[in-house]
């Protein structure tokens, strides 16, 4: 059961990796082996996977840990511990279909695994990492004897033990892993803490007295910011609390509902959550409440959102303020519910019957979600049409240190801009009547709140003339038309080029030009060099005329998104005139890993014209 202790040389970069069946309690780990690194003065970035059932199927969860910020993860792990057979070698279903082919081949060379006692190591050809063996059960019935328990009731703990034996391989101090589980479990039982702590040390014990010696001594460091354990759902609660939002309307669904039950857990927010019976359901409370005056939006997926889809249009022909964030996963139907994906946005950018203005943003780190989810607020209120946030599983479902003076430094920041909504009593002329789609120069009227003593509001879901009565004269039809959609202009004058795209390096001196968005943004930014020149499209619709010049400018570019069709690729052909001849896809439901784009990238370089990710 020996492992040689090892030195960390270089700058820190370890990859973690557990796992098991979902339902044992196995979620728990990622966020605390994560909050430790962060004590610890680290940065961390993990993401989970598992499959769309309750129970019984194979789940696994990476945390990166490095002395820098990034926003991906790499093919391999350093170190990996599972205590069922599954993770460790995979299973098959009734017709012999692969589920999943196990981990042992995730570990980097000269990395180590933590298998339970149970397992026959001789199974694992590998020769080249290290295996310690660990008897978990025997850990849980000390533990269970001395606090007088069935050991059954304790089998849910190996999630701690699994953190345990990895902190004191990597040299953790045994006080820091005992504030942490504090930490994690402070909304638990007293009694659970004290059992959980209990386990930790007993497997201390256990490592010490089989002489397992640690492979490394990770070393505290300081950080210079304060950091905190976030995962991007939280961050696009954080962004809407931020926004003033007072009601969050869902239906639950994959992976979108962890953002309302975040916010149903913070009364703090002062956000009301509601529940309704059906995504149609939820869509006309949310349009209800923004026509009411309120910061409203909802959170959902694919499926979901193509439920909402014409009461969406009622909110862009009442030019209503709405906000819609899209966590995109596998489609189309019900698809891969747990998996990720860039598939709606061919969906997005032409939902509905028919055109009206709508405003579409796509977030590409946790951070943006923050950004992003709460300026989506202000652009929906200013420009008065909806606004979809079009994330991913792949960001919502990601965790990272996030530096709490970021959040404190975008909220004293973020000013509330309400539009021309008017809260008060409306000034009329003697014998004029309140004129809701007045026809303005910059396309955009006077909103007021049904109930105002002074003016009466009319809304209707059928062409309507300025006091919004139904109308169907040609020449207002085209006014109207041209009031909705003209607003574009305005628009694109008015947004920073920060909320439109970030380009970083010169495209006409670099040797390649990338063109992504959305969850692949981490891993392109991980992975760049000085040879590359990236460029983060963020605003999808309207879409910036800048990006026509930038793309222009490049000596060769690869468009790179998380789809079979390359749907940004047409996207913007469509809008620019511009075909990009190379591309990287991946559409296997899984996120794009940093040294996986490298390698696409450097074959595109290499004069290949597409590269497919599938490999996982």
């Amino acid at each position: 059961m020996r492992a040689s202790g090892a030195k960390i040389s270089g700058a820190v970069d370890i990859s973690w990796m557990t796992g098991g069946k979902q339902g044992s309690g196995i979620d728990v780990a990622l966020g605390l082996f994560s909050r430790i690194m962060i004590r610890y003065g680290y940065h961390i970035y993990g993401y989970r996977e598992y499959h769309s059932n309750i129970m019984g199927m194979h789940s696994y969860f990476i945390v990166r840990t490095t002395e820098t910020e990034k926003n991906s993860l790499g093919s391999k792990v350093n170190l990996a511990v599972f205590f069922d057979k599954e993770s460790v070698f995979g299973e098959k279903n009734r017709h012999a279909e692969v589920i999943h082919n196990g981990h042992v081949g995730d570990i980097a060379p000269g990395g180590t695994l933590i298998i339970d006692s149970t397992l026959d190591r001789s199974m694992i050809q590998r020769s080249d990492i290290q295996i310690i063996q660990i008897d978990s059960t025997k850990i849980i019935y000390n533990v269970a004897a001395r606090l007088k328990k069935g050991p059954a009731e304790l089998t849910i703990t190996r999630n701690v033990i699994a953190v345990a034996a990895s902190a004191y391989l990597m040299g953790i101090d045994t006080d820091t892993l005992m504030e942490m589980i504090k930490e994690e479990f402070r909304n638990k039982p007293v009694t659970v803490i004290q059992t959980d702590s209990e386990i930790a040390k007993e497997t201390i014990a256990y490592m010490s007295s089989e002489k397992i010696q640690t492979i490394m001594q990770l070393k505290r460091r300081e950080h210079k910011g304060r950091y905190m354990y976030t995962e991007g759902f939280t961050a696009a609660a954080l962004g809407k609390a931020i926004a003033g939002c007072k009601i969050q309307v869902y239906y639950p669904i994959t992976p979108a509902s962890d953002e309302s039950t975040f916010i149903e857990s913070h009364p703090e927010f002062k956000m009301r959550v509601v529940q309704p019976e059906s995504e149609l359901a939820v869509i006309c409370m949310v349009t209800g409440a923004a026509i009411a005056g309120a910061r409203a939006a909802t959170s959902t997926s694919g499926p979901g959102l193509s439920l909402m889809t014409e009461a969406i249009t009622y909110a862009g022909i009442t030019e209503t303020p709405i906000v819609v964030v899209d966590h995109q996963r596998g489609s189309p139907a019900t698809g891969q519910p747990t998996r990720t994906e860039q598939g709606d946005l061919a969906f997005v950018v032409s939902q509905g019957h028919g055109d009206f203005g709508r405003i579409i943003v796509a977030p590409g780190t946790v951070n943006q979600y923050v950004e992003m989810t709460a300026n989506a607020f202000n652009y929906a209120e200013r420009y008065q049409l909806p606004v979809i946030v079009l994330g991913e599983k792949a960001i919502a479902q990601a965790s990272i240190s996030m530096d709490a003076d970021f959040i404190e430094s975008f909220k004293s920041s973020y000013k509330i801009d309400r539009g021309k909504l008017n809260l008060g009593n409306v000034q009329l002329k003697d014998g004029e009547d309140y004129k809701r789609f007045k026809l303005t120069d910059d396309k955009i009227s006077e909103r007021i709140i049904p109930g105002n003593p002074s003016a009466v509001m009319w809304l209707t879901g059928d062409e309507h003339d300025e006091y919004g009565h139904p109308y169907e004269e040609a020449k207002n039809r085209t006014a109207m038309m041209e009031k909705r959609l003209g607003k574009d202009a305005l628009i694109l004058r008015e947004l920073p080029q920060s909320a439109k795209y970030e380009l970083t390096g010169d495209p006409s001196k670099a040797d390649l030009l990338v063109v992504s968005w959305g969850g692949a943004t981490g891993g392109i930014i991980d992975c760049a060099d000085d040879s590359i020149s990236f460029l983060q499209i963020r605003l999808m619709l309207p879409f910036p005329e800048e990006i026509k010049e930038i793309i222009s400018k490049a000596k060769k570019t690869v468009c790179i998104e998380g789809n079979i069709s390359g749907q940004l690729r047409a996207h913007i052909a469509s809008k620019t005139g511009i075909l990009i001849e190379n591309q990287i896809l991946k559409y296997n439901g899984r996120p794009m890993k940093y040294d996986e784009l490298a390698g696409a990238i450097s074959k595109i370089k290499n004069g290949e014209k597409k590269v497919v990710l599938n490999d996982d």
